[in-house]
């Protein structure tokens, strides 16, 4: 009790935030709002100005009751930010009906003070992005979110990203706004450095062949989108996950370094109406395939696992069985690959069944 009455009594009038290092402030302010940050230029003549000096910056629209306030302050930061400090990061959020002036006012600064992370959300239907954030020479990391039930359009021509590393797209529309069908879209070619490319509920199907082409390209997901083909050339691809309704018709130049593919295909349901000829035909046509297969060299090198997931339709699942040929064509090229399929276990209702996946069974070969 008598040490803790014998230690010294901080003087109240010290401003002990105003100590710390420069750069410290400013990270503890990169996890506030710009309007929050702002306000600190009231707390003393040193902190009048550190806000105009901030390199991490966020904005959103819910921080304020009316569209005109952020529409205001966004005016004011951009005009009164000093001019000669970069802008490392921005996370931009906004919905309501922001203007595209003010939209493409913003993005175009923050790309003139070499942004090199950007995180985009918006809640508007039918936004169209300003050009000059797929133009940036600087930008390393990029994510894109649409938050709404409707899309975002994003535009339909190589982005000219050389420095991106890392790209995030879900709930897109890429398209160029004139409803027409182009034989195939190539938006990657010129992200020469990227490394991981997520795309999840976009709008492709305008498109007849979607095409990934990044040479550096090590993981790749495509989740839930609408598109016709997909052709991929990633000499460098590590990881593979796919998934969604739509069928996957997939066209590549091979993969050398694959190491692990995780599909989750649509599969016909036995419980529904599907017609039992249909799934002969099925099985008819991939039999029809066994001596192509068994000359054909499997383009996966190196696959180390193959992941084969079933999906439900409305909370249904059918079997599924791998033939032994189509086994062995991923054993021609990568003989230490695993195999795991998820095996359906029937639950019973009482009134007819339903398939509940809950098993895994690995196959070592």
């Amino acid at each position: 009790m008598d040490s803790v009455l014998d230690e010294p009594v901080v003087d109240a009038e010290t401003d002990r935030l105003s100590s710390l290092p420069h750069d410290l402030i400013h990270h503890i302010l990169s996890f506030m709002d710009m309007k929050y940050a702002v306000q600190t230029c009231v707390l003393s003549s040193k902190w009048k100005f550190i806000w105009t000096t901030l390199t991490h910056i966020k904005f959103s629209t819910s921080e304020f009751q009316q569209l005109g306030q952020f529409i205001r302050f966004a005016r004011h930061v951009i005009a009164n930010r000093n001019d000669q400090t970069d802008v490392s990061s921005l996370d931009f959020s906004f919905d309501g009906t922001l203007s595209q002036i003010l939209v493409k006012v913003l993005l175009n600064y923050v790309v003139s003070h070499n942004i090199r992370n950007l995180n985009i959300s918006t809640f508007e239907r039918d936004r169209k992005l300003p050009n000059c954030i797929f133009e940036s020479q600087s930008l390393k990391h990029f994510t894109l979110k649409n938050i709404h039930e409707d899309y975002c359009i994003a535009p339909q021509y190589p982005w000219d990203l050389p420095n991106l590393t890392t790209l995030h797209l879900n709930d897109f529309v890429i398209t160029d706004g004139r409803n027409e069908n182009h034989e195939y879209l190539d938006l990657f070619s010129k992200c020469v450095n990227l490394k991981k490319l997520s795309i999840t509920e976009c709008y492709m199907a305008e498109v007849k062949v979607f095409k990934v082409c990044a040479p550096r390209l090590e993981d790749l997901t495509i989740t839930d989108c609408f598109l016709n083909k997909l052709f991929i050339s990633a000499s460098n691809l590590q990881s593979f996950v796919y998934g969604g309704e739509c069928p996957l018709c997939l066209l590549t130049n091979g993969f050398q370094n694959l190491e692990k593919v995780d599909l989750h295909l649509p599969m016909p349901n036995p419980l529904s109406d599907f017609k039992k000829e249909d799934a002969f035909q099925l099985l008819k046509g991939l039999s029809m395939y066994r001596d192509v297969l068994s000359y054909q060299p499997s383009p996966f090198n190196n696959l180390k696992h193959l992941n084969i997931r079933q999906v439900s339709h409305r909370g249904k699942y059918s079997m599924l069985i791998v033939p032994n040929h189509v086994k062995n064509y991923f054993l021609n090229s990568s003989p230490n690959v695993t195999i795991t399929t998820e095996v359906p276990k029937i639950k019973e209702l009482g009134i007819g069944s339903y398939y509940e996946a809950d098993q895994i069974i690995n196959f070592d070969i």
